[in-house]
C-alpha cells in the first residue's frame, strides 16, 4: 500500500519572489484593490504599522523568506517523495458561464483508467492548449493516483468534480505548479492537481474541508502502490490584508492538530481579505497528515502598507 511520508505547507505568491524594493509596487495594487476598501483599512490601522514598512524591515522579511524556501527544498531533496498532491485553488475572477466546483481533481484524458459516460476523449480541436505553445512548459502527473482519489473519495462520500486534462495549459499553472516554479525545478516528480474552491459561495467549510483531508489519507494508504507520497498545501495563509491574530491561532492549532480549532474557524474571519481562504488548504492537509510531527520552517508577516496589507508568508512540514 501506499506510503505518506511528507506533508508541506508554503505560501506562495509575489511576496515571496519580489525583491524588497520593489514591494511598494505591490501596496500600489493593494490600494486599487477593488475587493475591499483600503481607506477603510487606513481608518482602522493599528498605531505603529509604519515601523513594519521601513526598507531595513522589508529587507529582513524578504530574507527570511528565502531561507525558508532553502529550508524547504533540502527536506525535499532529503525525503525525495515519488509523487505530490498538490492542493490549491484556482486563481483570478472566475469568468461568468462556468462551474466552479467545491472539490475537484485533474484526472489524464488519455491514461486515465476510471470508466466515463458522455466525454469524447481529447474533445474538438481548440478545446485543448496547443503542445508547442510559447511559454508553456509541461509537467508530469500521476495517472494511478489520480483515479485512486477520484474513486475512493467519491466512494467515502465526497462529491467531486474532475477535469480529464491535466497538462499544462489546462488551468493549472500557477498555485499548483508552485511546486516546481520554486522548490523543483526539473520537474522530475509527477503530481497530482487537486481543487479546492475559496471563492464564496461554493467554499467549504473548515469542518468539511478538514474531514475531506482524513478522506484524501484513507484514499491515498488504501492505494496498491509501494509509492511514497507527499502533499503540499500551496496558499495562505493570510493575505492580501494581513491577519497575524489568525495565522498564529492557526498555526498553533496545525501544531498540535487541534481540530477542534482547524474545523471551527470563523468563516468571516477567512473570507475577510479575498486570499485569506487559502488557510482551508492547510486545513485539509492536517486532516489528511496529522498524524505525523510538525516543522515550522517559518511565520514571515510581510506587510507592505501602512494600512496592514501584505502577507502572513508561512513554511511548514510534516514527517
Amino acid at each position: 500500500m501506499a506510503n505518506i511520508v511528507l506533508g508541506l505547507g508554503s505560501s506562495h505568491g509575489p511576496t515571496i519572489r519580489t525583491p524588497p524594493d520593489q514591494w511598494h509596487r505591490l501596496a500600489e495594487k493593494d490600494m486599487e484593490d477593488p475587493r475591499y476598501s483600503y481607506e477603510a483599512l487606513m481608518a482602522t490601522a493599528r498605531p505603529g504599522l509604519e515601523q513594519e514598512v521601513t526598507p531595513e524591515k522589508m529587507q529582513e522579511r524578504y530574507d527570511a523568506c528565502q531561507r525558508g524556501v532553502g529550508a524547504v527544498q533540502r527536506v525535499l531533496a532529503d525525503v525525495a517523495p515519488d509523487v505530490y498532491v498538490v492542493i490549491s485553488n484556482p486563481h483570478g475572477v472566475p469568468p461568468l458561464n462556468k462551474m466552479y466546483p467545491v472539490f475537484g481533481i485533474y484526472l489524464s484524458d488519455e491514461d486515465s483508467t476510471i470508466a466515463r459516460t458522455g466525454h469524447q476523449s481529447g474533445g474538438r480541436r481548440g478545446d485543448r492548449p496547443h503542445e508547442d505553445a510559447p511559454g508553456v512548459d509541461d509537467y508530469p502527473t500521476d495517472t494511478g493516483l489520480a483515479d485512486q482519489l477520484m474513486d475512493s473519495l467519491v466512494a467515502d462520500g465526497f462529491d467531486v468534480a474532475c477535469a480529464f486534462q491535466s497538462r499544462s495549459g489546462a488551468g493549472v499553472e500557477g498555485p499548483f505548479t508552485y511546486l516546481y516554479d520554486v522548490f523543483l525545478p526539473d520537474r522530475s516528480v509527477p503530481i497530482v492537481p487537486f481543487v479546492i474552491s475559496r471563492y464564496l459561495p461554493n467554499q467549504p467549510t473548515p469542518a468539511r474541508a478538514y474531514a475531506f483531508g482524513q478522506a484524501m489519507r484513507r484514499a491515498i494508504e488504501g492505494w496498491k502502490s509501494d509509492a511514497r507520497v507527499a502533499i503540499m498545501a500551496s496558499g495562505g495563509l493570510s493575505h492580501q490584508i494581513l491577519d497575524e491574530e489568525l495565522d498564529r491561532e492557526v498555526i498553533s492549532a496545525l501544531r498540535t492538530n487541534d481540530d477542534e480549532i482547524l474545523t471551527s474557524l470563523p468563516r468571516e474571519r477567512l473570507n475577510r481579505a479575498p486570499g485569506t481562504a487559502e488557510i482551508l488548504n492547510w486545513v485539509a492537509l492536517a486532516g489528511a497528515i496529522g498524524h505525523l510531527p510538525m516543522t515550522l520552517v517559518d511565520y514571515v508577516p510581510c506587510y507592505r502598507s501602512r494600512a496592514g496589507t501584505g502577507h502572513g508568508v508561512t513554511f511548514a512540514y510534516w514527517r
